[in-house]
């Protein structure tokens, strides 16, 4: 594998048209042109004739894959973003769940480990907090032992165990302390978003106001929406300067509910995540999220304990794919949703698109829609066994 690469395929999406016939030149792992065929000086290194060149997925919210979850263990943060590329994701943000102090602690020091180790997997772009500090009647698969109100000194903690790779939060704006710590975490350069929270439509603007960006999956582990008081939904759907999370598995949200987000907000308001758990890609069975027993029937998740919905097996790829086809989404919007808009989100400048100067991170699709193969920073860490057979001839 090299870093260097020229990538011919039938197709590419960038940021202002779809080109066909195309060839996405990399050099030392950033993206040198994307020109047509024709007009490139050399021959293609990799040819996918009816591959569909799109800029590397960015999950920004995923808990685990294939068995291994967010944790205090370097080496399943490794797992992780090694298994994912086979969905197209090139940037994760591994995201724990609540629990007790030490444990976040460790999951930054992994995170630090991780993010030092070379790896034929995702880039993994900084760790993200959900909770402890959220709402106990929104808490969803929270576990409800773990909770606690917001106190800078514990995010302060677990900045320093992540030595710089400490990305966002998620909080309950709504909870004691939760200004103060917005606040801290903002001069921190953190993202912070709003989760698992019961905040009226008033405080929930506050916040938004203050500095949180991303309403963490919108609709679900938020007080519902009504039409005396829209609350924190409404006031996410409002706010053009909030970008919503999806889980488009269409167990999740309702395709209606899906849709009054793009209404509401376009699609450049909203970005695409899985939500995804341990048992993702794995037969439905018994399994665990944080200290919560979870079960998977038919590839949905729940607690045992009450039938809640607990995280996704979701992927990256059939996030996309819902949205195309069950949804009549354009596919380039479709894409960047989970591209360009959660890399923005997220605060990267330098990936979610491809455009010279920028990572080269690319997902080959088919015509299904299905990923061919994943290259992160010009290596291809993925390429199905077909795919590969294609560029043999």
């Amino acid at each position: 594998m090299t870093a260097s690469e020229r990538i011919a395929v039938g197709q590419a999406l960038t940021p202002s048209r779809q080109l066909e016939g195309t060839v996405v030149t990399i050099e030392d792992g950033t993206i040198e042109a994307v020109q047509s065929r024709a007009a490139a000086e050399r021959s293609p290194t990799r040819t996918y004739p009816d591959g569909i060149a799109v800029p590397g997925f960015v999950d920004a919210h995923i808990h685990g894959y294939a068995g291994d979850a967010v944790s205090g263990d370097p080496d399943g943060l490794v797992n992780i973003a090694e298994g994912v590329v086979e969905t197209g994701v090139t940037s994760l943000f591994p995201t724990t769940v609540s629990a007790p102090q030490d444990e976040l602690v460790a999951a930054g020091a992994a995170t630090a480990t991780a993010v030092d180790r070379d790896h034929d997997g995702a880039s993994i772009a900084g760790l993200h907090l959900e909770g402890p500090h959220v709402n106990d009647d929104q808490r969803g698969a929270q576990d409800p032992a773990a909770l606690r109100d917001p106190a800078v000194e514990e995010l302060q903690a677990v900045a320093d165990a992540a030595e710089g790779t400490l990305a966002r939060v998620t909080l309950a704006p709504e909870l004691t302390g939760a200004d103060e710590f917005i606040q801290a975490a903002r001069e921190q350069g953190l993202v912070v978003s709003a989760g698992h929270s019961g905040a009226d439509f008033e405080t929930a603007t506050t916040a938004f106001d203050a500095g949180i960006s991303i309403a963490t999956h919108l609709y679900n582990g938020m007080i519902g929406f009504h039409h005396r008081e829209p609350g924190i939904i409404g006031a996410s759907l409002l706010d053009d300067g909030v970008t919503a999370e999806l889980i488009t598995d269409l167990q999740h949200l309702h395709p209606g509910a899906i849709e009054l987000a793009l209404a509401a907000k376009g699609h450049e308001g909203c970005m695409l995540i899985t939500d995804a758990i341990a048992a993702t890609g794995l037969p439905d069975g018994e399994y665990s999220l944080g200290e919560m027993d979870v079960v998977v029937e038919d590839g949905t998740s729940r607690l045992v304990e009450d039938g809640s919905l607990a995280g996704s097996t979701l992927t990256m790829d059939a996030a996309v794919r819902n949205l195309v086809e069950e949804l009549g989404l354009d596919l380039s919007r479709a894409v960047r949703m989970a591209t360009d808009i959660p890399a923005r989100a997220m605060e990267l400048d330098d990936r979610g698109r491809l455009e010279p100067g920028l990572r080269g991170d690319l997902t080959i699709l088919d015509g299904d829609l299905t990923v061919q193969a994943t290259i992160v920073g010009g290596e291809v860490v993925y390429e199905r066994e077909a795919a590969r057979e294609a560029t043999r001839q």
